[in-house]
């Protein structure tokens, strides 16, 4: 596991799906859509994980590096980080790499950029650490010269 630096210079460009896990081991969609007021997060004893808002999501979107598409680089980054009782994303490491080093900064950097939804336990906004894998495909290739188009 490294360490991400905010300071790191990296190139970016383009972006590709992502999924939020929380250490619960609740999976939400990052586009999904916030829970509807009063559908039980203030239940007793209920804890509710933490949600990247979609908007913050999209405008800070993984960018893919140039030298990364241009070597044909592919995998999966997963981030670990604290999110804190105001939305703030902490203490980002990767927890498991994708062997592709500027594949690493760039989810770290983006994530570091998205700003939360708390966790909450009794209706309380909380910290919670999470754990949210990135995937770097090249599936948006263009397509090969004189090809048809679909």
């Amino acid at each position: 596991m490294h360490r991400f630096f905010p300071r790191v210079p990296v190139l970016l460009r383009c972006g590709l799906a992502a999924m939020f896990v929380a250490c619960a081991g609740t999976m939400v969609l990052a586009q999904t859509a916030a829970p509807r007021p009063g559908a039980g997060e203030n239940a007793k004893g209920r804890t509710v994980p933490p949600r990247p808002y979609p908007g913050d999501v999209m405008k800070h979107w993984p960018a893919y590096p140039d030298e990364a598409r241009a070597a044909g680089q592919e995998g999966t980054v997963v981030v670990r980080l604290r999110i804190t009782a105001a939305g703030n994303p902490e203490n980002i490491t990767v927890e498991r790499s994708s062997s592709v080093v500027s594949l690493d900064v760039a989810a770290a950097l983006a994530v570091s950029r998205w700003k939360f939804e708390p966790a909450t336990r009794d209706g309380k906004p909380v910290d919670a650490t999470v754990s949210l894998p990135i995937r770097f495909s090249l599936t948006d290739a263009p397509p090969a010269q004189g090809a048809a188009p679909q």
